[in-house]
């Protein structure tokens, strides 16, 4: 019995099929669907729920957020059509892995664009694409912690009861000072999963002995492989664990340090 149990959780683990939704910062996990890779990076718990309602059919992208709502689309310079496999992958995943790293959101005519379409800072300039009347029409603004959690119980909600593990992004430090909005996300994260029994993960406590400059890229947004490494192998442990236990007080929680 206790080898056909050892079988079994082996077999679950090599099907298993795990969605991350976020940065490019986590599409390369174990088992992943690739489906954030194929269709948009997110960032924000917005694009998050906005992009699982879009795989679910709940919510249609019609032109022009069929392009500029999906950060894919923008990079091919050209709408992303629904494929019938999205929705079904998503339908087969077994565990999410959430990554929120932004309280940024870029709102046009009630739907959340991909900063890649209006964020004049981005080194690539894919904005210069996106239509005038649509970059003056684009509400920028912060969310509120309220509105964080309320979002993290919805994304919770519709993938129950399927898991979810929530990572942050990384704590850096400028002039020795930690980026405040940064700072204020990873410790608003850490305490929503903490009173919600979410697993969480924040990242900057797998690599608090480095150097920052050794972990991240001069940007201060992108890791290195190194640092990559690391972290995609804890997120494999806390995956591995969540495809197995149900409804437990998750044991990897990382605060902010």
């Amino acid at each position: 019995m206790r080898r056909l149990n050892i079988l079994k959780r082996y077999l679950l683990l090599r099907l298993m099929i795990v969605t991350p939704l976020g940065s490019c910062r986590i599409d390369e996990i174990e088992h992943s669907s690739l489906l954030n890779r194929t269709l948009s990076y997110t960032h924000c718990t917005k694009e998050v729920i906005q992009l699982m309602n879009y795989l679910i059919g709940k919510e249609k992208l019609e032109s022009p957020f069929n392009q500029f709502c999906l950060s894919r689309a923008i990079e091919n310079d050209k709408p992303m059509e629904m494929d019938p496999v999205f929705k079904n992958t998503f339908d087969k995943t077994n565990v999410f892995v959430i990554e929120i790293s932004s309280m940024k959101k870029y709102e046009y005519n009630g739907k959340y664009l991909s900063h890649l379409a209006v964020d004049k800072r981005m080194r690539n300039r894919d904005y210069l694409k996106t239509p005038q009347d649509i970059m003056e029409k684009t509400k920028i603004s912060l969310q509120t912690s309220d509105e964080i959690e309320s979002d993290i119980l919805e994304i919770q909600k519709l993938v129950y009861p399927r898991p979810i593990l929530i990572v942050s992004h990384y704590n850096v430090t400028v002039e020795n000072h930690k980026l405040q909005s940064r700072d204020y996300l990873i410790t608003l994260l850490g305490e929503i999963c903490k009173k919600h029994n979410i697993m969480f993960l924040n990242p900057t406590t797998l690599v608090s002995q480095f150097e920052q400059s050794d972990i991240m890229e001069p940007d201060l947004g992108h890791i290195n492989p190194i640092t990559k490494h690391i972290v995609h192998t804890h997120i494999n442990m806390c995956v591995s664990y969540l495809s197995q236990k149900r409804n437990v007080n998750p044991p990897f929680l990382h605060t902010n340090i």
